[in-house]
């Protein structure tokens, strides 16, 4: 019986053998290079490695908006933290982060060896790749080239730093985002080009010298306050901050700048109530304030800070 078998195995053997080679002669088949494998698989590590990339940008653009974020003068221009956030957030780098992700694991998910691990691996590595590339390019300071640049070079793409100019270039809200132009050292009024080429009259008698000093500088600066008179363009100032979107700038610049606004908002808030006691005992109730000193006490972003 043994031999029977083995003689059935060699002609099921032999009848699989002819079949085969009777589909190839005619379909024709005929064997590929190896060259062939290799670079098609060099292909799909260079499609890998392109959205790994792209992806690294998209993180890079990400923590560069973060950094600014967490540190934005953000009760002067919303009512709370989640509607700045909600408009400064760049969702085209978060989607394009997301996609690469994407394309990163099928890409990977095709490679030579790509079956062999789970997709949780595959996609948890390609993320980290795209995650630590991004920190380091933004260590560099890529960040912010990457953002600016594709402002200047694509009209439809909103850099960070013209958001920034479009929240605080309201002077119906009281921000203006402009230079210095001239001074009247007799009435202590600086007149302010903001970047709409308007001219205005910056009343700074709520200011401190430091304030001064920086409105004087000739740099692009922000300024908090309340238009007095929009027609003539009468702006009262409370308060003076740099313009902190430069290649240069750190995180302990914007730090500095943002306790700086917190102090100056907290000072507001004391004086304006100091000065309403006084109003009581003089004014006996009078409800208006009296003194211009105490216009800046009635910002919104020192109502803010009460909360």
């Amino acid at each position: 019986m043994k031999p029977q078998i083995k003689k059935q195995n060699n002609n099921h053997g032999s009848e699989l053998s002819s079949a085969v080679l009777n589909r190839i002669k005619s379909e024709k088949v005929t064997p590929t290079a190896r060259f062939i494998f290799t670079c098609i698989n060099c292909m799909v590590w260079s499609a890998w490695a392109f959205s790994v990339i792209i992806g690294a940008i998209s993180v890079a653009v990400l923590l560069y908006v973060g950094d600014h974020a967490r540190f934005a003068l953000y009760e002067a221009t919303h009512t709370t933290p989640l509607s700045f956030f909600i408009e400064v957030l760049p969702y085209i780098w978060i989607t394009v982060f997301v996609l690469m992700g994407a394309f990163a694991y099928f890409n990977m998910k095709h490679t030579k060896s790509g079956y062999k691990y789970p997709m949780w691996q595959l996609l948890i590595s390609s993320l980290l790749f795209s995650i630590v590339g991004g920190a380091v390019l933004q260590f560099f300071g890529a960040g912010y080239l990457i953002d600016t640049q594709l402002a200047k070079r694509m009209p439809i793409y909103k850099s960070l730093e013209q958001s920034e100019q479009r929240m605080w270039q309201k002077p119906e809200e009281g921000r203006l985002v402009g230079v210095f132009d001239t001074m009247d050292e007799k009435e202590e009024v600086y007149t302010f080009v903001d970047r709409s080429d308007h001219s205005w009259r910056i009343q700074t008698k709520e200011l401190r010298v430091v304030d001064r000093e920086l409105l004087s500088s000739g740099n692009i600066v922000r300024v908090l306050g309340t238009t007095t008179d929009a027609v003539n363009r009468d702006f009262h100032a409370c308060g003076v901050f740099p313009w902190m979107f430069d290649a240069n700038v750190s995180i302990k610049e914007m730090k500095k700048d943002r306790r700086i606004f917190v102090e100056r908002m907290y000072e507001h808030m004391e004086k304006g109530d100091r000065l309403r006691g006084l109003e009581r005992e003089v004014f006996d109730k009078n409800e208006t304030m009296p003194f211009e000193e105490g216009l800046c006490a009635n910002l919104a972003a020192v109502k803010r800070m009460k909360f």
